[in-house]
């Protein structure tokens, strides 16, 4: 997909990236400076209402079109806790017996195959780790590059006008 080609000049391009992750570092009150790959959600712990909070507020400071936005596709919801964190216990207890049983059966296949007890031991019982962030985490899913909100996007935006991603564009300096 070819970039956008944005015509704007050279004072517009220098402001916007002088002052937005300023403006961005006030709003989420970070000590440390910001660059343009700093993203607003996973970088910053910024979440829901939050993220859409500062993106408002963006707006308005910087006459930003944010028509274009969409606010699912780059706003992860709310954090929740899953109710079946309560079964947690359960879960670990169940782990430690099953991982009992697969050393129980490992030791009873040593004496006739000791390669078939080793590959036991070895294999375990499962991921019990992917369970439990399933379990600890239901709203956690891998996001793509494309969903990802950074400064870089904000600055592109305000020396844009409207809501543009860094990567979709490519500044033209007006003669």
């Amino acid at each position: 997909m070819e970039p956008e080609e944005i015509t704007l000049r050279f004072g517009d391009l220098r402001r916007a990236v002088q002052t937005v992750p300023a403006y961005v570092q006030e709003l989420s009150g970070v000590d440390e400076p910001l660059t343009l790959r700093t993203a607003i959600e996973d970088d910053l712990g910024m979440v829901g209402l939050d993220t859409e909070a500062l993106l408002l507020d963006f707006g308005k400071q910087y006459q930003v079109d944010l028509t274009r936005f969409d606010f699912t596709g780059f706003i992860g919801p709310e954090p929740t806790v899953n109710p079946l964190i309560l079964l947690l216990p359960l879960y670990a207890a169940l782990f430690l017996l099953a991982w009992l049983a697969n050393g129980v059966a490992a030791l009873g296949w040593a004496p006739f195959n000791l390669a078939r007890a080793r590959l036991m031991l070895k294999a375990g019982v499962g991921a019990p780790a992917t369970t439990a962030r399933a379990l600890l985490f239901p709203d956690a899913r891998p996001r793509t590059a494309a969903e990802v909100l950074t400064v870089g996007d904000l600055v592109a935006s305000a020396a844009a006008g409207y809501f543009v991603k860094r990567e979709r564009v490519r500044f033209v300096l007006a003669r």
